[in-house]
């Protein structure tokens, strides 16, 4: 019976357990520059772009009267998410955020 109620009280927490919540915020100076991520057009900055793979990502930054920029970013796996504490994150009963903040500064172009 002692093994029924634990095996119940387990799986009750695993249905209620949060989970990780990744995801890039990418500002630039000035604002209301266009953002690609991955080659898919994603918005303006600010923005907030949700991510599920720690990788590598590729930022395309793009305003009228600026130089265009590409980035490689890595964003990489935090130390208390490496298996099998990421499983343990996963079933706590409470979300986990990860927020990488990512700013760029454009650059005017030259007008010759």
């Amino acid at each position: 019976m002692k093994a029924f109620r634990f095996a119940m009280l387990a799986a009750g927490a695993l249905l209620c357990a949060g989970c990780i919540r990744s995801k890039a915020v990418i500002t630039s100076d000035p604002s209301e520059a266009m953002v690609w991520w991955n080659d898919t057009y994603r918005g303006r900055t600010p923005i907030e772009i949700p991510f599920i793979w720690y990788w590598k990502y590729k930022v395309d930054i793009e305003k009228e009267g600026y130089e265009h920029q590409t980035h490689t970013e890595f964003l990489r796996t935090r130390p208390w998410l490496i298996e099998p504490l990421q499983f343990l994150a996963e079933a706590l009963p409470f979300r986990i955020s990860d927020t990488r903040e990512l700013h760029y500064t454009l650059k005017k172009k030259e007008t010759p």
